[in-house]
């Protein structure tokens, strides 16, 4: 197995410093609903190709580097304002293939039918677009009942400004919705990090419903067909494999993963495996399996390197 590991930071020591600092209530806001302000030092972040079950490793500095999908030549990897592509050797890198002023602190991206879902988690915001850059839809949380943050603050944004240099606080947004994808139907899976769900989206009326609640500060919603997608219930550190309906969802496989911070989890069911990213303890889990019961294999990374997720190769 060929896998791309992305590091949003290479310095995870200065995010818990700035945790600390700036927290009223706890030490590590990682755990619970981040800080209401970015830190203002470089925090790094890089690429990481492993091979040969983890023996060979090849690293790329790209700076908070995120989500990541296939793309026409190689892969695209989201930073904080713009799309990149990286062959999957790591050797070219294809620097700002797609930005737009909307583009602010990107998570998660993931092919349409039309072609590319990015979550903009700094403004409460998904976006589809086509490798030109030509944004196709758009879905505000703040337009759809998501109107204030954690602490009760309404929340207004300029739709028209430039945001790629700005930095809003995980607490000053309504959701920090962090990853989308496209059910074969046409309509969209969002996970929402404050809420603690997994909705659907109309694509024509934007009109939403939860589908799977009471999550920890979820993350990682991926489909996998017409009636499967999984997700990452964060701080409990269970990977779920969920059936849906146009009724709702049920949790088919709960796989508990012995961390309290499960950054990303991802089902490849041509191996047969659950491929997990321990946030916490700064390594990558393959268990056999839907159900997980055997592990295969263990990598282990930097403790200064804060993991954000894998992507097959």
């Amino acid at each position: 197995m060929k896998l791309l590991l992305s590091c949003i930071s290479t310095k995870h020591s200065t995010l818990k410093k700035h945790w600390t600092q700036t927290s009223q209530d706890i030490s590590c806001p990682l755990t619970v609903l981040g800080s209401h302000q970015k830190p203002k030092e470089d925090l790094g972040g890089l690429l990481c190709l492993i091979e040969d079950m983890g023996s060979t490793q090849k690293t790329l500095e790209l700076k908070m580097a995120a989500g990541m999908v296939t793309s026409d030549n190689g892969v695209f990897v989201t930073s904080f304002s713009g799309v990149h592509e990286v062959d999957t050797n790591l050797g070219i890198v294809r620097h700002n293939i797609v930005s737009s002023p909307l583009f602010n602190a990107l998570h998660s991206i993931s092919r349409t039918q039309r072609g590319y879902l990015v979550a903009s988690t700094g403004l409460d915001l998904l976006l589809e677009f086509n490798r030109s850059g030509e944004i196709l839809w758009s879905w505000w949380a703040t337009d759809h009942g998501f109107e204030s943050t954690p602490d009760g603050q309404p929340r207004v944004l300029d739709k028209l400004a430039d945001h790629r240099s700005i930095q809003y606080g995980t607490r000053a947004q309504t959701t920090h919705i962090n990853s989308a994808a496209e059910l074969p139907d046409g309509r969209f899976l969002a996970s929402l990090f404050h809420q603690g769900m997994v909705i659907v989206i109309d694509r024509e009326t934007g009109e939403w419903q939860p589908v799977l609640e009471g999550l920890d500060h979820p993350h990682a919603v991926r489909v996998l067909d017409a009636r499967h997608f999984t997700v990452a219930d964060t701080v409990r550190g269970r990977a779920l494999l969920v059936t849906i309906n146009k009724l709702g969802a049920q949790v088919e496989a709960d796989i508990d993963t012995g961390t309290n911070w499960l950054q990303d989890c991802r089902y490849d069911s041509d191996r047969n495996c659950w491929i997990l990213v321990d946030g916490k303890n700064s390594r990558v889990v393959l268990r056999h399996g839907r159900s997980g019961n055997k592990k295969l294999a263990e990598f282990n990374f930097d403790p200064e390197w804060r993991l954000y997720e894998t992507h097959v190769l």
